[in-house]
């Protein structure tokens, strides 16, 4: 577990590599609805690629920022090696695998669709400014060039082929709710964040990208 708690965001390359593959292999037998539930698949890992590895510096930015708590330690509260793998993972294998598997359930296409735009929110509008920068923040390249794109053509398709239902709209509400505050917030930030955390972020993991030193001598302690 050791192992995958330091390079889970790097093994996404396995399950965007099979995407890929699917979407290259079978795209004349795909109908628009799995294509596009492949392409968010995809974006999902790029993501958390994109928070964690390169650039990286989620594990700062969420500690040190945007859910500060200065009398926890900050390599472990509330976001730690193991609560951002679980979180990040069971995101990528339930709300957006199961549209692949399943994408003419339209609620459960729904809902990673509204989580992947929502995202603008954060990573264009409200962490940018954050860390004293104007426009970007790690994961908001996957948000602007994959999730919305994708997520604004999914809206598109299925509304203008009036195939999205006021229950779909419903379902996928409650559904992504459900995950939210039932997984994201009781689970992962509830039950797996502990300021005595045995699974600290090591140092060049919190340090990546240079958001830790930028953040400190924007708020010095």
């Amino acid at each position: 577990m050791t192992f995958m708690r330091n390079h889970w965001y790097d093994l996404g390359v396995l399950p965007i590599a099979a995407a890929a593959i699917c979407l290259i292999c079978g795209w004349s037998a795909m109908d628009m609805l799995q294509k596009l539930a492949l392409f968010n698949f995809i974006v999902i890992f790029w993501h958390q690629f994109e928070e964690y590895r390169f650039p990286g510096g989620e594990p700062a930015i969420t500690n040190l920022v945007s859910q500060r708590n200065s009398d926890a330690p900050a390599d472990r509260y509330p976001l730690n090696q193991n609560n951002a793998m679980v979180i990040n993972l069971t995101a990528a294998y339930t709300l957006y695998l199961f549209p692949v598997l399943f994408p003419h359930v339209l609620w459960l296409g729904l809902a990673p669709v509204v989580f992947g735009m929502a995202q603008l929110i954060v990573h264009v509008f409200k962490t940018p400014h954050q860390i004293g920068n104007r426009i970007y923040s790690p994961g908001a390249a996957a948000v602007v060039f994959g999730h919305l794109p994708v997520g604004i053509f999914w809206l598109f398709f299925t509304i203008s082929n009036g195939i999205l239902h006021w229950y779909d709209v419903l379902l996928g509400v409650i559904y992504l709710a459900v995950f939210i505050g039932g997984f994201m917030l009781k689970i992962g930030y509830g039950v797996l964040k502990s300021s005595t955390s045995p699974y600290p972020f090591p140092e060049a993991e919190f340090e990546r990208g240079g958001y830790a030193e930028r953040i400190r001598s924007r708020f010095p302690a």
